[in-house]
């Protein structure tokens, strides 16, 4: 199944599988998409599923703003005029994609992140949608941030949960050992939450087709869990941010470049921020140097 350009999940609710897993929702009058992929290509090939269905695309729903979500979206808006929606903060960067490689390297980004993974071409978000909004075929949105500021998810009419990255399926998680998370606790908030959901399918971006999604969120769980534990046993002895991620990142077997060092350092951050801010670790400034420290 895994293998097919399109699978129906359940009556009007379908997906796209690839690196990042696209929805498709049939309402009375056409078709939306849930994310876009990362860039033309995708674009293209959502083209070609649609036009051989006799579809007419009325409209992009971005869960959130990372480039391998909205990265054929110019290209579709362009095709079909259709309408983009997204939550008021993803909003900005799908509109301005060059704020995500500014915003994980922490300032002007090397060149190394001036690429398609990084920054996708911008478009136009036509309808800002949060959890009260009404949208065709009785879709409803859900609240799902911690992985990225603002991200959403959307269950259909077939009690289908397309779930973003909110969760990653076993192979994601086995392959990059540390997933992006943008705020710890709403990241757990969160994976608490889609589990008290009664869906009849989950759909993962980055994983596979579940219909209980119980097991791979304890699975999430750990991980964070994980990198919680070893981060505070960094921080046993004073310790500088470069040599917590260089020892996490070696007993995760983990070899950094630009891309990785952009991606699980501002995850690092992220954790050390949420350790200060639940009073589990303090800083001091040594010889002008942030030094992380026990409590």
């Amino acid at each position: 199944m895994i293998g097919d350009e399109i699978v129906n999940i359940k009556g009007s609710s379908w997906f796209i599988p690839g690196p990042t897993n696209i929805g498709i929702i049939e309402v009375e009058n056409g078709v939306y998409c849930i994310d876009s992929g990362n860039d033309k290509e995708a674009g293209r090939k959502i083209n070609k599923i649609i036009t051989d269905k006799q579809w007419e695309l009325l409209g992009i729903i971005n869960t959130h703003s990372n480039a391998d979500h909205i990265g054929g979206n110019d290209y579709l808006q362009r095709m079909y005029n259709c309408k983009v929606l997204s939550s008021q903060t993803e909003k900005a960067l799908i509109e301005s994609p060059k704020i995500e490689a500014s915003f994980l390297w922490g300032g002007f980004p090397v060149k190394e992140l001036n690429n398609k993974f990084f920054e996708a071409k911008p478009s136009n978000v036509t309808n800002v949608i949060n959890e009260q909004s009404v949208l065709p075929g009785n879709m409803k949105v859900i609240s799902l941030p911690g992985h990225f500021f603002e991200m959403i998810g959307i269950i259909s009419n077939d009690n289908v949960c397309y779930l973003g990255d909110c969760i990653f399926g076993e192979s994601t998680l086995n392959k990059y050992k540390i997933p992006y998370i943008y705020d710890v606790l709403k990241f757990k908030k969160t994976i608490e939450k889609i589990k008290t959901l009664k869906m009849e399918y989950y759909i993962m971006s980055h994983g596979n087709i579940e219909t209980d999604i119980t097991d791979i969120a304890d699975k999430n769980i750990s991980v964070v869990e994980m990198v919680e534990n070893e981060v505070l046993g960094f921080i046993t002895k004073p310790i500088a941010f470069d040599d917590i991620l260089k020892y996490l990142c070696d007993d995760m077997g983990i070899e950094l470049n630009y891309v990785q060092y952009a991606l699980i350092g501002n995850t690092l951050r992220s954790f050390l921020s949420y350790l200060y801010n639940t009073d589990k670790i303090q800083y001091e400034f040594i010889d002008n140097k942030l030094i992380w420290k026990k409590k």
